[in-house]
Protein backbone atom coordinates (compact mmCIF):
# COMPACT_ATOMS: atom_id res chain seq x y z
CA UNK A 1 0.00 0.00 0.00
CA UNK A 2 1.45 3.37 -0.97
CA UNK A 3 1.20 5.62 2.08
CA UNK A 4 3.60 8.30 0.89
CA UNK A 5 0.81 10.66 -0.14
CA UNK A 6 -2.51 10.93 1.68
CA UNK A 7 -4.90 13.83 2.07
CA UNK A 8 -4.74 15.58 5.38
CA UNK A 9 -8.45 16.24 5.01
CA UNK A 10 -9.07 12.84 6.57
CA UNK A 11 -7.03 13.85 9.57
CA UNK A 12 -8.94 17.12 9.74
CA UNK A 13 -12.25 15.29 9.69
CA UNK A 14 -11.22 12.96 12.51
CA UNK A 15 -9.85 15.76 14.66
CA UNK A 16 -12.85 18.00 14.06
CA UNK A 17 -15.24 15.17 14.89
CA UNK A 18 -13.40 14.62 18.15
CA UNK A 19 -13.57 18.28 19.13
CA UNK A 20 -17.09 19.06 17.98
CA UNK A 21 -18.90 15.81 18.69
CA UNK A 22 -17.32 14.85 22.02
CA UNK A 23 -20.26 16.33 23.97
CA UNK A 24 -22.71 14.31 21.84
CA UNK A 25 -20.70 11.14 22.33
CA UNK A 26 -20.65 11.73 26.06
CA UNK A 27 -24.42 12.09 26.06
CA UNK A 28 -24.81 8.80 24.17
CA UNK A 29 -22.64 7.15 26.78
CA UNK A 30 -24.71 8.56 29.60
CA UNK A 31 -22.05 10.98 30.81
CA UNK A 32 -22.05 14.73 30.97
CA UNK A 33 -21.09 16.67 27.82
CA UNK A 34 -17.41 17.47 27.62
CA UNK A 35 -16.82 21.11 28.55
CA UNK A 36 -15.01 23.34 26.05
CA UNK A 37 -11.23 23.05 25.97
CA UNK A 38 -10.69 26.71 25.09
CA UNK A 39 -12.80 29.89 25.20
CA UNK A 40 -14.27 31.60 22.19
CA UNK A 41 -12.31 34.46 20.69
CA UNK A 42 -14.88 36.90 22.06
CA UNK A 43 -14.72 35.46 25.58
CA UNK A 44 -10.92 35.59 25.53
CA UNK A 45 -10.57 39.16 24.30
CA UNK A 46 -13.44 40.48 26.49
CA UNK A 47 -11.88 39.22 29.74
CA UNK A 48 -9.84 42.06 31.23
CA UNK A 49 -8.34 39.68 33.78
CA UNK A 50 -7.29 37.20 31.09
CA UNK A 51 -5.76 39.97 29.01
CA UNK A 52 -3.56 41.00 31.95
CA UNK A 53 -1.92 37.59 31.72
CA UNK A 54 -1.61 37.96 27.95
CA UNK A 55 0.17 41.29 28.47
CA UNK A 56 2.52 39.68 30.99
CA UNK A 57 3.32 36.94 28.48
CA UNK A 58 3.98 39.48 25.74
CA UNK A 59 6.43 41.30 28.01
CA UNK A 60 8.24 38.06 28.77
CA UNK A 61 8.50 37.30 25.05
CA UNK A 62 10.66 40.33 24.33
CA UNK A 63 11.85 40.45 20.75
CA UNK A 64 13.11 36.87 20.46
CA UNK A 65 9.98 34.87 21.40
CA UNK A 66 7.30 36.83 19.53
CA UNK A 67 6.34 33.95 17.24
CA UNK A 68 6.03 31.63 20.23
CA UNK A 69 3.97 34.22 22.10
CA UNK A 70 1.55 34.71 19.20
CA UNK A 71 1.11 30.96 18.82
CA UNK A 72 0.80 30.22 22.53
CA UNK A 73 -1.36 33.16 23.57
CA UNK A 74 -4.18 32.84 21.05
CA UNK A 75 -7.62 31.97 22.38
CA UNK A 76 -7.20 28.38 21.17
CA UNK A 77 -3.60 27.94 22.19
CA UNK A 78 -1.29 25.94 19.92
CA UNK A 79 -3.19 23.99 17.25
CA UNK A 80 -2.51 21.23 14.79
CA UNK A 81 -1.87 22.74 11.38
CA UNK A 82 -4.74 20.82 9.79
CA UNK A 83 -7.31 22.03 12.31
CA UNK A 84 -6.07 25.61 12.18
CA UNK A 85 -6.33 25.67 8.39
CA UNK A 86 -9.87 24.33 8.55
CA UNK A 87 -10.87 26.91 11.19
CA UNK A 88 -9.49 29.68 8.98
CA UNK A 89 -11.31 28.36 5.92
CA UNK A 90 -8.13 27.36 4.12
CA UNK A 91 -7.94 24.31 1.83
CA UNK A 92 -6.44 21.11 3.25
CA UNK A 93 -2.78 20.42 2.61
CA UNK A 94 -1.45 17.23 1.10
CA UNK A 95 0.34 15.03 3.57
CA UNK A 96 3.63 13.30 2.79
CA UNK A 97 6.31 11.14 4.34
CA UNK A 98 9.05 13.20 5.96
CA UNK A 99 12.67 12.27 5.39
CA UNK A 100 13.86 10.57 8.61
CA UNK A 101 15.65 13.30 10.56
CA UNK A 102 18.20 12.96 13.33
CA UNK A 103 16.93 15.89 15.40
CA UNK A 104 19.40 15.14 18.21
CA UNK A 105 22.39 12.81 18.48
CA UNK A 106 20.12 10.22 20.10
CA UNK A 107 16.64 11.08 18.73
CA UNK A 108 15.10 10.62 15.28
CA UNK A 109 11.83 12.00 13.92
CA UNK A 110 10.00 9.70 11.49
CA UNK A 111 6.57 9.69 9.92
CA UNK A 112 4.29 12.11 8.14
CA UNK A 113 4.14 15.88 7.90
CA UNK A 114 0.90 15.70 9.88
CA UNK A 115 1.83 13.02 12.39
CA UNK A 116 5.14 11.62 13.51
CA UNK A 117 6.97 9.37 15.92
CA UNK A 118 10.27 9.67 17.76
CA UNK A 119 12.92 6.97 18.02
CA UNK A 120 15.34 7.29 20.93
CA UNK A 121 18.58 5.34 20.63
CA UNK A 122 20.19 3.94 23.77
CA UNK A 123 23.06 1.63 24.62
CA UNK A 124 20.60 -1.25 25.09
CA UNK A 125 18.06 -0.77 22.33
CA UNK A 126 15.41 1.64 21.09
CA UNK A 127 12.50 3.51 22.66
CA UNK A 128 9.70 4.46 20.26
CA UNK A 129 7.36 7.31 21.17
CA UNK A 130 4.03 7.07 19.31
CA UNK A 131 3.23 4.82 16.36
CA UNK A 132 1.39 6.85 13.66
CA UNK A 133 -2.27 6.32 12.74
CA UNK A 134 -2.65 2.73 11.56
CA UNK A 135 -1.05 -0.68 11.09
CA UNK A 136 -0.38 0.25 7.46
CA UNK A 137 1.45 3.45 8.40
CA UNK A 138 3.56 1.65 11.00
CA UNK A 139 4.39 -1.13 8.52
CA UNK A 140 4.83 0.95 5.36
CA UNK A 141 6.23 4.23 6.69
CA UNK A 142 7.68 3.88 10.16
CA UNK A 143 9.48 0.55 9.78
CA UNK A 144 11.04 1.40 6.37
CA UNK A 145 12.10 4.81 7.69
CA UNK A 146 13.91 3.15 10.57
CA UNK A 147 15.58 0.64 8.28
CA UNK A 148 16.61 3.41 5.88
CA UNK A 149 18.81 5.00 8.55
CA UNK A 150 20.16 1.72 9.92
CA UNK A 151 17.83 1.26 12.90
CA UNK A 152 16.49 -2.25 13.49
CA UNK A 153 12.79 -2.31 14.50
CA UNK A 154 13.47 -5.58 16.32
CA UNK A 155 15.54 -3.52 18.77
CA UNK A 156 12.49 -1.53 19.95
CA UNK A 157 12.36 -2.45 23.63
CA UNK A 158 9.63 -0.01 24.67
CA UNK A 159 6.80 1.80 22.91
CA UNK A 160 5.57 4.88 24.79
CA UNK A 161 2.18 6.24 23.70
CA UNK A 162 1.85 9.93 24.54
CA UNK A 163 -1.94 9.66 24.81
CA UNK A 164 -4.98 8.03 23.29
CA UNK A 165 -8.42 9.18 22.17
CA UNK A 166 -11.42 6.87 22.39
CA UNK A 167 -12.25 5.84 18.83
CA UNK A 168 -9.30 7.71 17.31
CA UNK A 169 -5.83 6.27 16.74
CA UNK A 170 -3.52 9.05 15.54
CA UNK A 171 -0.88 8.18 18.17
CA UNK A 172 -1.76 4.59 18.99
CA UNK A 173 -2.78 3.07 15.65
CA UNK A 174 0.48 1.32 14.78
CA UNK A 175 1.16 -0.11 18.23
CA UNK A 176 -0.80 -3.33 17.75
CA UNK A 177 1.21 -4.28 14.65
CA UNK A 178 4.54 -3.37 16.24
CA UNK A 179 3.69 -5.22 19.46
CA UNK A 180 2.74 -8.38 17.55
CA UNK A 181 5.71 -8.19 15.18
CA UNK A 182 8.60 -7.11 17.41
CA UNK A 183 7.32 -7.82 20.96
CA UNK A 184 8.32 -4.59 22.75
CA UNK A 185 6.73 -3.51 26.03
CA UNK A 186 3.94 -0.98 25.42
CA UNK A 187 3.35 1.88 27.85
CA UNK A 188 0.60 4.49 28.20
CA UNK A 189 -0.93 6.39 31.09
CA UNK A 190 -3.42 4.32 33.04
CA UNK A 191 -6.18 6.85 32.43
CA UNK A 192 -5.85 6.59 28.65
CA UNK A 193 -5.67 2.78 28.62
CA UNK A 194 -8.92 2.89 30.59
CA UNK A 195 -10.53 5.32 28.14
CA UNK A 196 -9.38 3.90 24.80
CA UNK A 197 -9.57 0.12 25.10
CA UNK A 198 -13.37 -0.09 25.49
CA UNK A 199 -13.80 2.18 22.45
CA UNK A 200 -11.43 0.44 20.03
CA UNK A 201 -12.73 -0.42 16.58
CA UNK A 202 -12.38 -3.84 14.91
CA UNK A 203 -10.60 -2.33 11.90
CA UNK A 204 -8.13 -0.46 14.13
CA UNK A 205 -7.29 -2.74 17.07
CA UNK A 206 -5.19 -1.24 19.83
CA UNK A 207 -2.17 -2.83 21.42
CA UNK A 208 -2.72 -5.27 24.24
CA UNK A 209 -2.59 -3.44 27.56
CA UNK A 210 0.88 -3.87 29.01
CA UNK A 211 2.39 -1.19 31.29
CA UNK A 212 0.61 1.70 33.01
CA UNK A 213 2.48 5.01 33.33
CA UNK A 214 1.98 7.03 36.50
CA UNK A 215 2.84 10.66 37.21
CA UNK A 216 6.50 11.01 38.20
CA UNK A 217 7.50 7.54 36.95
CA UNK A 218 10.83 6.98 35.20
CA UNK A 219 11.92 4.57 32.47
CA UNK A 220 15.57 3.61 32.13
CA UNK A 221 16.97 1.73 29.16
CA UNK A 222 20.75 1.54 28.94
CA UNK A 223 22.20 5.04 29.19
CA UNK A 224 18.85 6.84 28.83
CA UNK A 225 16.27 7.69 31.51
CA UNK A 226 12.92 9.25 30.61
CA UNK A 227 10.80 11.02 33.22
CA UNK A 228 7.02 10.90 32.81
CA UNK A 229 4.45 13.42 33.99
CA UNK A 230 0.71 13.23 33.42
CA UNK A 231 -0.55 16.53 32.00
CA UNK A 232 -4.26 15.80 31.87
CA UNK A 233 -6.41 18.18 29.86
CA UNK A 234 -6.19 17.15 26.23
CA UNK A 235 -6.96 13.62 27.45
CA UNK A 236 -7.08 12.26 31.01
CA UNK A 237 -3.65 10.68 30.59
CA UNK A 238 -1.73 12.96 28.23
CA UNK A 239 1.98 12.66 28.97
CA UNK A 240 4.72 15.21 29.38
CA UNK A 241 7.94 13.27 28.75
CA UNK A 242 11.29 14.71 29.81
CA UNK A 243 14.01 13.39 27.53
CA UNK A 244 17.77 13.80 28.00
CA UNK A 245 19.25 14.45 24.55
CA UNK A 246 22.64 15.33 23.11
CA UNK A 247 23.55 17.69 20.30
CA UNK A 248 27.11 17.49 18.99
CA UNK A 249 27.93 15.54 22.14
CA UNK A 250 26.63 18.23 24.54
CA UNK A 251 23.83 17.23 26.95
CA UNK A 252 20.45 18.97 26.99
CA UNK A 253 16.92 18.13 28.15
CA UNK A 254 13.73 18.56 26.11
CA UNK A 255 10.09 17.87 26.93
CA UNK A 256 7.56 16.21 24.69
CA UNK A 257 4.14 17.62 25.65
CA UNK A 258 1.64 15.34 23.98
CA UNK A 259 -1.40 17.56 24.41
CA UNK A 260 -0.71 20.88 22.71
CA UNK A 261 -0.96 22.90 25.95
CA UNK A 262 -4.64 22.10 26.41
CA UNK A 263 -5.24 22.77 30.10
CA UNK A 264 -8.90 23.78 30.16
CA UNK A 265 -9.68 23.85 33.88
CA UNK A 266 -8.10 24.82 37.17
CA UNK A 267 -6.99 21.31 38.15
CA UNK A 268 -5.33 20.76 34.78
CA UNK A 269 -3.68 24.18 34.94
CA UNK A 270 -2.39 23.52 38.47
CA UNK A 271 -0.79 20.27 37.29
CA UNK A 272 0.81 22.06 34.34
CA UNK A 273 2.20 24.79 36.61
CA UNK A 274 3.60 22.22 39.03
CA UNK A 275 5.32 20.39 36.17
CA UNK A 276 6.86 23.65 34.94
CA UNK A 277 8.11 24.44 38.45
CA UNK A 278 9.19 20.98 39.61
CA UNK A 279 10.43 19.52 36.34
CA UNK A 280 10.96 21.93 33.42
CA UNK A 281 12.71 24.70 35.34
CA UNK A 282 14.62 22.43 37.72
CA UNK A 283 15.83 20.23 34.85
CA UNK A 284 16.78 23.24 32.70
CA UNK A 285 14.62 22.03 29.83
CA UNK A 286 15.61 23.75 26.57
CA UNK A 287 13.10 22.55 23.98
CA UNK A 288 9.54 21.30 23.45
CA UNK A 289 8.39 18.63 21.02
CA UNK A 290 5.08 17.21 19.78
CA UNK A 291 4.23 14.34 17.47
CA UNK A 292 2.19 16.74 15.30
CA UNK A 293 4.75 18.95 13.51
CA UNK A 294 3.94 22.62 13.64
CA UNK A 295 2.12 22.83 16.96
CA UNK A 296 4.88 24.63 18.88
CA UNK A 297 7.19 25.83 16.11
CA UNK A 298 7.75 25.40 12.38
CA UNK A 299 9.00 21.90 12.96
CA UNK A 300 9.21 20.85 9.32
CA UNK A 301 11.36 23.89 8.46
CA UNK A 302 13.51 23.28 11.54
CA UNK A 303 14.11 19.68 10.51
CA UNK A 304 15.02 20.80 7.00
CA UNK A 305 17.56 23.18 8.56
CA UNK A 306 19.05 20.29 10.54
CA UNK A 307 19.23 18.04 7.47
CA UNK A 308 20.95 20.74 5.42
CA UNK A 309 23.38 21.75 8.14
CA UNK A 310 23.77 18.92 10.67
CA UNK A 311 26.91 20.53 12.08
CA UNK A 312 25.17 23.83 12.82
CA UNK A 313 23.09 25.04 15.78
CA UNK A 314 19.91 23.15 16.54
CA UNK A 315 16.79 25.32 16.01
CA UNK A 316 14.79 23.06 18.36
CA UNK A 317 16.93 24.17 21.33
CA UNK A 318 16.11 27.54 22.86
CA UNK A 319 18.89 27.76 25.43
CA UNK A 320 18.18 27.79 29.16
CA UNK A 321 17.32 31.46 29.70
CA UNK A 322 15.14 31.75 26.62
CA UNK A 323 13.41 28.44 27.35
CA UNK A 324 12.69 29.47 30.95
CA UNK A 325 10.87 32.54 29.62
CA UNK A 326 8.99 30.35 27.16
CA UNK A 327 7.67 28.08 29.95
CA UNK A 328 6.48 31.16 31.84
CA UNK A 329 4.79 32.46 28.67
CA UNK A 330 2.99 29.12 28.36
CA UNK A 331 1.84 29.40 31.97
CA UNK A 332 0.53 32.96 31.55
CA UNK A 333 -1.32 32.08 28.35
CA UNK A 334 -2.85 28.88 29.74
CA UNK A 335 -3.95 30.84 32.81
CA UNK A 336 -5.59 33.46 30.60
CA UNK A 337 -7.63 30.80 28.77
CA UNK A 338 -8.75 29.17 32.03
CA UNK A 339 -9.84 32.53 33.46
CA UNK A 340 -11.86 33.29 30.32
CA UNK A 341 -13.50 29.86 30.50
CA UNK A 342 -14.30 30.28 34.20
CA UNK A 343 -15.81 33.70 33.63
CA UNK A 344 -17.90 32.42 30.70
CA UNK A 345 -19.18 29.55 32.86
CA UNK A 346 -19.94 31.88 35.78
CA UNK A 347 -17.60 30.03 38.13
CA UNK A 348 -15.20 32.92 38.69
Amino acid sequence: MNMKRILIGGVIAIGTTLLLQAPMAAQRGGGAPRPPVFPTKEQFTASAEAQKHVAAAKKLAGSDLQAEFENTCSYTGPERVALKRERLGLPPMKDYTVEPTKIFDNVWFMGLASQGAFVITTSQGLILIDTLNTTEEARDILVPSMQKVGLDPAQIKYIVLTHGHPGQTDHTGGANYLQRTYHPRVMMAKEDWDATLPAQKPDRPLAQRDMDIMHGQKLTLGDETLTFTVLFGHTPGTLGIFIPVKWHGQPHVVVLHGGGLQHPNRDSLNRFESVIKDYALKMNVEGILNAHPGIYQDTLADMETIRKNPDGPNPLLYGRERAARYWKIMDECATARVIALEQAAGTR
